[in-house]
């Protein structure tokens, strides 16, 4: 439409589209101005193209590449980015240095500890990539297998599974409970944490769950740790009147739960929730857990929420810990922010980020001890018809003109990867199938679109292929399929590379711990107390 001199060309978005771009709906305008500030930002005349023709603005948005779907309907809940209303103006990273000037927090001497959510994250064994078939008489659910059964040792010190990703599949708790609880189900010999998993019941005015039902279920699936019934503080439901009821609901929950606990005499460790709209409401909640006995609290709501402000949370809770008090971050597994959680008392976390950015993540999905991630290359299945191969066939390209391009690229990372052929013959190959899938929807594109498309996927793989990172990779999986790891295709090869960041993640997570005791230890020996 056009409003007096100016341009104006309406899009109408859709949960479905928010999954795609990878974000919650109620993010999704932001999320879509950054990509297109992105796309301005390495071709300046992009903006004008874009007001005087604002009709290339739907071609530029379906030109970014597909997200999958979110796990737990978190694409359908109203989680903004941050829910915290903290009166003090925005700081520059370099602020963060303040919080390790405080004092340590009273529980650091005890070990911090990470825990992955259990979302069913399976590989086939034995799946044979160069077939791309998979094992004889393969039963998914009953056969593939959990990162933690390829590698030697567990890249995580525990698992979390949620109550609602249980009930999600039919005759699961079925399972869990024939095979003798919920460790001998995910095969895992570590610590299990059972949670209610919130955002799956976010709309709801209450949870779906009872106190007495939630002690039962953690008691008889045989969890080590299980969590009160929390709601979440988030969105629209941190505004005035329905914050105050789910503040309130989820520490009545939390004292009812250890009550019963303690009464009834129940043998895993409960973990009182604390939610919270600002800085004093959270550090309350911590307070009054505290109080009604627990030595295991969790702070729940801030998955989304930027690590400046979980630091300030952090600051006002952990003057209310005890020596014995251990404190769970639900959702945040930021690497370069341990020392600060470390510091302020965080004895445990989880996050699920580094698995699921080998799939979600759009550039930065192969991660590496450096530090450095790199794009995996794009190599989706003809035969299986994504939705950009299903277009290709809709205009009109022979599905085994398509299959051609797919196999030579196949071959190409393949040959180049053993040395056979150059770097600059694989990407020719690998990007005459991946310009391909690139292209909008309607099967149209300006001649800026796609030499800025081509530049960006150039370089991205070229950075790739220049390191050959999977070839000095210690972990199993990039020992055992190699190049299969950087090829984005499919769940068997983008849940291996997941298993692989994790892997990573997990190893840049235990140098920092056996760095921060060798501190300790060397003030220990300095000055005869710790620090």
């Amino acid at each position: 439409m056009v409003l007096g001199d100016a341009n104006f060309e309406l899009l109408t978005f859709s949960n479905a589209d928010a999954s795609r771009f990878g974000c919650a709906l109620v993010g999704l305008k932001g999320q879509l101005f950054k990509l297109i500030a992105n796309e301005i930002r390495q071709e300046p005349n992009l903006l004008s193209e874009i007001y005087n023709n604002p009709k290339i603005l739907e071609k530029l948005l379906n030109n970014q590449p597909q997200q999958l779907e979110l796990p737990l309907g978190i694409s359908v809940a109203t989680a903004k980015k941050s829910n915290i209303k903290n009166k003090k103006p925005k700081r520059a990273i370099a602020d963060l240095d303040e919080f390790l000037n405080l004092p340590r927090a009273v529980n650091t001497h005890l070990r911090m500890k990470y825990f992955i959510p259990e979302w069913d994250d399976k590989v086939d064994i034995g799946y044979n990539f160069l077939l791309d078939e998979s094992s004889l008489n393969r039963n998914a659910y009953r056969d593939d297998v959990y990162a933690h059964e390829i590698y030697s040792q567990p890249n995580y010190d525990g698992i979390l599974v949620s109550k609602v990703v249980v009930d999600k599949i039919k005759n699961k708790r079925a399972d869990i409970e024939k095979l003798g609880g919920i460790r001998n189900f995910v095969r895992f010999p570590g610590e299990i944490m059972g949670d209610c998993g919130a955002f799956g019941y976010i709309k709801l005015e209450a949870p779906p769950y009872n106190t007495v039902e939630i002690l039962d279920y953690y008691e008889k699936l045989k969890f080590d740790y299980g969590v009160s019934i929390d709601h979440l503080i988030v969105g629209p439901f941190a505004e005035p009147g329905v914050r105050e009821k789910r503040y309130d609901l989820t520490l009545q929950n939390a004292e009812e739960f250890i009550s019963k606990h303690q009464k009834i005499g129940y043998t895993f460790t409960p973990i009182g929730v604390a939610q919270g709209w600002n800085l004093e409401t959270y550090a309350d909640a911590v307070k009054k857990l505290v109080e009604m006995g627990y030595d295991y609290i969790a702070i729940g709501g801030v998955a989304r929420t930027p690590t400046i402000e979980i630091l300030e949370i952090l600051k006002e809770v952990y003057q209310h810990l005890t020596p014995n008090t251990r404190l769970h971050l639900f959702g945040v597994g930021r690497i370069d922010a341990l020392p600060y959680f470390r510091h302020l008392g965080v004895t445990s976390f989880d996050s699920a980020s580094p698995l699921r950015k080998a799939w979600f993540d759009a550039v930065e999905n192969y991660h590496t001890l450096s530090g450095k991630a790199y794009a995996a290359v794009r190599i989706p299945f003809v035969d299986k018809q994504s939705p950009r191969i299903k277009h290709l066939l809709l205009e009109g390209y022979e599905r085994e003109t398509l299959r051609q391009l797919e196999q030579e690229a196949l071959k190409a990372i393949r040959e180049y990867d053993k040395g056979n052929i150059s770097l600059d013959e694989s990407l020719e190959k690998l990007l005459a199938y991946d310009e391909l899938l690139e292209l909008p929807r309607d099967g149209k594109v300006t001649p800026t679109a796609k030499a800025r498309r081509l530049r960006q996927h150039t370089q991205l793989y070229r950075e790739l292929l220049e390191v050959k990172p999977w070839q000095e990779c210690e972990c199993k999986i990039c020992k055992d399929y190699g190049v299969e790891t950087a090829i984005f295709r499919g769940n068997d090869r983008n849940r291996r590379r997941g298993f692989h960041n994790t892997y990573v993640f997990f190893q840049r997570f235990q140098e920092f711990l056996n760095t921060e005791n060798h501190l300790e230890s060397s003030n220990l020996d300095r000055t005869g107390e710790s620090i």
